[in-house]
């Protein structure tokens, strides 16, 4: 590398920037190379404090927000090469590149937040994947980030869509008159982190969200949506532990663990929030409508994730807040393997659970194998009392009941060309 007086100084690229941040500091030796950061640069360097709603705006005790660290590039908007917020004004880190934004500046944390939520989720999987993870758009060349909306229009919604290449986060305001004046969907870790589940299980099986998919296979997808929430919210120390503190280590007490978008389901009177992951529901108890099914799998996998953490804490060995930490970061990584060997097309609810049974006696993790066998036993998923479950409409030339679903499962470009009743829309 030549010097200003044009000799050699002897360094490669990653050894002059080094260089410069012990001489000049971080702040002032990344604003000079910004534009020409030699690649094999360590993405820590660049890394950036985010100001988000670790939870819903509504919950209370997590004294909220919350400043977290991103270790890669953040660039104005905020935006990196996969996450890209658009529809409100771009975002302009400070000259420590952080985004240390106030909820008083409405739109301005909106997109800090909700990038930094989108991130994180993406983060958390590509530590499973072990690789970056591509969009279902990004095939032939095609390099494109997924654009963020937190502010997309009016509506009680939100959704990620394959066609516009978008998560989009809308407002509304309550039909409950003690709610708030505007909910904003955007502000709730739980929906974002949901969408971005879809999203994310799109990537990977794209041929699940389809309304020609079975109503288990949506129910996979719904249920991936609702478990990433509850992954994510694991992977975040903080909120470990305020967890165990919250419920006394008894993770069948009420917590913003298993209770899902507390502030959305406010808006309509509901006391858990828009879901409850720790429920007892099997296969014989549900009709065919996907969200109501979702909920036999993701009640599974909370039990599963509950009896693990309960067998494995020793509070007088380890505290229970690491042991619950590493219980979801194995929980996430399994799910997300299950799900990836489990069939492109029509996968059930038994495939899934015979590929986690599959990877946890391969991982040697026993308690585990253990306990998936008992609970999706339970539901009736897999042994002896299994049942295939609700007879699934396309027997009858039907598509799917996504009624109870999301805004992404009823998305108009997943939807069939006719309606449940057999009918031209």
């Amino acid at each position: 590398m030549a010097t200003k007086s044009g000799k050699s100084s002897g360094l490669n690229p990653v050894e002059e920037f080094h260089k410069a941040v012990a001489q000049k500091g971080k702040v002032r030796a990344v604003a000079e190379k910004m534009l020409e950061l030699p690649p094999q640069v360590n993405p820590p360097l660049l890394g950036s404090q985010m100001r988000i709603w670790k939870q819903d705006p509504s919950v209370k005790g997590l004294d909220l927000p919350r400043t977290v660290y991103i270790h890669t590039q953040v660039n104005d908007g905020p935006r990196d090469s996969q996450i890209a917020i658009q529809g409100v004004p771009p975002v302009t880190p400070d000259p420590n590149r952080d985004f240390l934004i106030e909820p008083t500046n409405e739109a301005a944390f909106d997109a800090v937040h909700t990038y930094t939520v989108v991130r994180q989720v993406v983060t958390m999987y590509q530590r499973v994947l072990k690789k970056k993870l591509a969009w279902q758009w990004n095939i032939n060349g095609n390099t494109e980030a997924i654009e963020v909306y937190p502010h997309a229009g009016e509506t009680a919604n939100a959704y990620y869509s394959r066609e516009e290449k978008a998560l989009k986060f809308f407002y509304f305001t309550p039909r409950n008159p003690a709610a708030k004046s505007k909910v904003y969907t955007c502000r709730s870790l739980d929906v974002v982190a949901h969408e971005t589940g879809h999203a994310v299980l799109d990537s990977l099986k794209p041929d699940w969200i389809s309304f020609d998919a079975s109503a288990q296979t949506g129910a996979l997808h719904e249920s991936f949506g609702d478990l990433t929430s509850i992954f994510l919210i694991l992977s975040q120390l903080d909120q470990v532990e305020f967890i165990v503190a919250q419920t006394k280590a008894d993770l069948h007490q009420k917590s913003i663990l298993a209770s899902l978008a507390e502030e959305f389901g406010a808006a309509f009177r509901l006391t858990d929030g828009l879901r409850n992951a720790d429920n007892d529901l099997k296969l014989s108890e549900v009709s065919s409508e996907v969200h109501e099914l979702s909920q036999v799998f993701t009640g599974a996998v909370f039990d599963i994730l509950a009896d693990l953490f309960t067998s494995r804490r020793d509070p007088y060995v380890r505290d229970s807040a690491e042991v619950l930490y590493e219980v979801g970061k194995y929980m996430a990584g399994l799910t997300l393997r299950a799900l990836i060997q489990a069939p492109d097309t029509n996968a059930t609810f038994a495939d899934v659970a015979n590929a986690m049974l599959e990877i946890a006696k391969a991982d040697g993790e026993e308690d585990c194998v253990k306990f998936i066998q008992k609970h999706f036993e339970f539901r009736q998923v897999l042994g002896p009392n299994a049942i295939a479950g609700p007879k699934e409409l396309s027997q009858f030339g039907l598509y799917a009941d996504r009624r109870g679903c999301c805004g992404t499962m009823q998305h108009p470009q997943y939807k069939p060309k006719f309606s449940l009743n057999g009918k031209g829309n």
